[in-house]
């Protein structure tokens, strides 16, 4: 056996048996849009005060429509953690305009056609809206996700949070993309 064949052997042997292991699979696509609007939620949940006494009692509930991998990352990364003393329940709302209580509704792409009627019967309830699509804060969203040179970020009416009866505080109102006075 030659020097040469001696080290091509030696050298090759451990790639060969480590093409031969089988591979781990791998972890499921991280949806990191999902996991990045979770993170804003609970954080502009942190800086929102809700003046209904009523809703700073019980259960802080977010309602997820039309969104499943929020939803997930929500229970995952936020379902046991406060906000304020209130402990965070995420619920999955089923498609329709008939919205049970909550403090915050995220309402996905898909179930846009429903928030003509979710904002008629939201109207003066102490609910934070949350969509994503261009001119939801026109239409009566408090708080709505857009990209900017591909980064998520968030707009927000002022006028709408407070006719929901919510008071923003100054540094989500300093940290929003856009704000609508």
């Amino acid at each position: 056996m030659t020097a040469t064949r001696s080290f091509r052997i030696l050298f090759l042997t451990p790639f060969f048996l480590f093409a031969a292991v089988p591979q781990q699979p791998r972890e499921a696509e991280k949806d990191t849009t999902a996991i990045l609007q979770a993170n804003y939620l609970y954080n502009i949940a942190k800086l929102v005060e809700w003046k209904d006494a009523d809703m700073r009692s019980g259960n802080f509930v977010i309602g997820v429509m039309g969104s499943a991998n929020l939803y997930q990352e929500l229970i995952k990364q936020y379902s046991t953690r406060t906000i304020g003393k209130q402990p965070i329940e995420v619920r999955k709302l089923p498609r329709s305009a008939e919205v049970e209580r909550c403090h915050m509704l995220f309402v996905g792409r898909s179930d846009l056609s429903l928030l003509p009627e979710i904002y008629k019967r939201m109207s003066g309830k102490p609910t934070l809206v949350v969509t994503e699509y261009t001119g939801a804060l026109e239409d009566g969203a408090v708080v709505n996700f857009v990209k900017v040179d591909n980064l998520l970020k968030y707009e927000m009416s002022l006028v709408n949070a407070q006719k929901h009866g919510l008071v923003v505080g100054l540094t989500l109102k300093n940290l929003a993309h856009r704000v609508e006075e």
